[in-house]
């Protein structure tokens, strides 16, 4: 038996459906998976850069208490506790190099756990006579020499990052630095995403979003929170679990809904393990954006199923209307005309829809692309103006040689000139070496420390300012350096600092027409001062106050950026000595360089 018409009508036209459903279907989870993908490579990306800058930030500050452990301050005050000279004066000193560093606090704890002198000790709630031998740092810095660790204050109730060194000596101690990281939790704040950072417990202590803070990826066991009480890393805080739940939007991907103060956030889930600390940190990146697109794009697709039945529709109809024009011509002319129309009308609404999908894919692709390139514009901002101050002191002595070069040529010195031509050729080498370093300035692993000869970088310093020293009538004046002196450093950031030193003691001198700038070496027990002294006017209180600060300077406009002295400084700092600059007694400034001996 033929089965009724309206059973094979019914039949095609649930074909039609699920055929278009299918393929909608398909390209919507075809196009939300590869947005999702495409997301979770940009959240990396960023989660990447997010722990580098992390780990740099932090590791800027790993050399402070290393170096403030060799201070003869720390030990005499750990030898006379009760001393209340040597108690302030380690405040002051403290005090001083906190502000240098931009640092917390710094403050120095007897073997006992007792603090005896911070940089706080002005405030209200100081550290000093508060005992932190329940402090992992503390503990770890007595027992293996260094200590890290992440906590809320005990005392102000301000979080921070803890960085501990160990004092050796007849009476032993820790100096201890705390680090805030307020700046980057609130650029997290502002920038696009979610971001949040967790120790090795899960205990959330870093967050874009105020209500992740200390709150815990999954349950803690109760010896972790008794660990947890045992050290206060988080005061009494309930570390209530973070509510989240799975969602099934991707079988491949990790995508939640996160609990936030508004709502339940859908997004994907990224993780990126900070190196060296223990940290895990998670991106939550909304998932809004690649859903509207999957499903522009499931739309489009469902519109062509439909087109493409239309069009078979109307061949159908064509072929229909061939076979009955004999018998009704009129009447299938006039049918064919109306369906026309209509077919045409829908076909063009259905174009204008595509198209308008399409104009909108093209919108939100140019938008992310402006935004990375935004994002790379930013970064080489950031290092244009060191490149050009780095460059610009030996390019000064490169047009100096060139000068020399043509008068020995003129005057038939072909020796003299030669020198000059191989002088201008270790200049370009030395460029070269500069921008090399000005790249890797930030990375601490690419610095390499060996002994430098201080007589070697002296006759270099000297050779590249000579020039300009005899143009302003300045006398250099280079006593000869102690035998066999050598610092531990790198030969080109050494001569670098001595010559950021000697050009402003020049420019200074020559303010009065004229004078002396004198550049000498002496051995202090276990370093070596190399000084730079001018005759100039000296250096004010307001100059002092900002002495090694970016871009301030005394200079007239044009003739420097203000970077000199905050670039030689942190070299001093990243080879394990330190820069400062007093007035002389009997006028004008003079700049020290402490470095090690090697």
């Amino acid at each position: 038996m033929k089965r009724p018409r309206w059973h094979r009508s019914l039949a095609l036209l649930l074909a039609v459906v699920l055929g278009g459903a299918a393929l909608a279907y398909g390209a919507w989870r075809l196009s939300l998976d590869l947005a999702l993908a495409q997301t979770q490579d940009d959240a990396q990306r960023h989660l990447r850069f997010v722990a580098h800058e992390l780990t740099g930030t932090l590791d800027k500050y790993e050399a402070v208490p290393q170096v403030l452990a060799r201070h003869p301050a720390l030990a005499g005050l750990l030898a006379q506790p009760a001393s209340k000279a040597r108690v302030a004066e380690v405040n002051d000193l403290l005090v001083d190099v906190a502000r240098d560093a931009a640092a917390a606090a710094i403050f120095l704890v007897d073997a006992n756990g007792l603090t005896l002198a911070s940089s706080n000790w002005r405030d209200a709630q100081t550290f000093v006579g508060q005992n932190y031998a329940y402090r992992p740092y503390f503990r770890d810095a007595m027992a293996r020499g260094g200590g890290h660790f992440y906590a809320r204050g005990s005392t102000t109730g301000t979080p921070g990052y803890f960085i501990a060194h160990r004092l050796d000596g007849p009476a032993a101690g820790v100096v201890v630095l705390k680090v805030s990281l307020d700046e980057m939790e609130a650029n997290w704040a502002r920038s696009a995403g979610d971001l949040m950072l967790a120790d090795a417990r899960g205990v959330v202590f870093l967050a874009s979003r105020p209500e992740w803070k200390y709150r815990t990826l999954g349950l803690l066991s109760p010896a972790a929170r008794a660990e947890l009480h045992d050290t206060q890393q988080y005061g009494d805080l309930p570390l209530a679990v973070l509510a989240r739940e799975p969602s099934r939007v991707s079988s491949a991907l990790r995508v939640e809904r996160v609990a936030t103060a508004s709502a339940k956030l859908r997004a994907l889930v990224t993780e990126q393990a900070v190196d060296g600390r223990g940290w895990t940190l998670l991106s939550f990146t909304e998932i809004r954006g690649a859903e509207q697109i999957a499903a522009g794009r499931a739309w489009a697709v469902a519109l062509g199923w439909v087109s493409l039945l239309l069009l078979l529709a109307y061949l159908q109809l064509r072929r229909r209307r061939a076979r009955e024009r004999l018998a009704a011509e009129g009447e299938l002319r006039a049918a064919y005309d109306g369906l026309e129309a209509r077919i045409a009308a829908r076909t063009q609404e259905l174009q204008a829809r595509v198209d308008e999908l399409h104009r909108t894919e093209r919108t939100l692709r140019a938008t992310q692309d402006d935004l990375v390139q935004a994002g790379k514009l930013a970064v080489l901002g950031q290092m244009a103006a060191s490149i050009t101050h780095e460059i610009n002191q030996p390019l000064a002595a490169l047009r100096a040689l060139n000068d020399n070069a043509r008068v020995f040529l003129d005057r038939g010195m072909q020796a003299d000139a030669e020198a000059n031509l191989q002088a201008i050729d270790s200049l370009t080498q030395r460029i070269a070496a500069i921008v090399a370093q000005l790249k890797g300035f930030a990375r601490r692993d690419e610095l390499r420390v060996q002994p430098v000869p201080v007589a070697s970088a002296f006759q270099a310093a000297v050779a590249l300012v000579g020039a300009e020293a005899r143009r302003q009538r300045v006398t250099l004046d280079c006593p000869p350096v102690p035998d066999g002196l050598a610092v531990l450093g790198q030969q080109v950031r050494v001569e670098q600092v001595l010559v950021n030193l000697l050009r402003n003691g020049i420019d200074a001198s020559a303010e009065k027409g004229g004078g002396r700038v004198t550049l000498q070496a002496e051995v202090d027990g276990a370093q070596a001062l190399l000084r730079v002294a001018d005759d100039g006017a000296g250096l004010s209180d307001a100059v002092q106050a900002r002495l090694f600060e970016p871009f301030f300077t005394t200079k007239r406009r044009g003739d420097g950026l203000g970077l000199g002295l905050s670039i030689s400084a942190s070299i001093a700092n990243a080879l394990g000595g330190s820069l400062q600059g007093v007035n002389r007694p009997e006028g004008g400034a003079q700049f020290t360089l402490r470095l090690p001996l090697a």
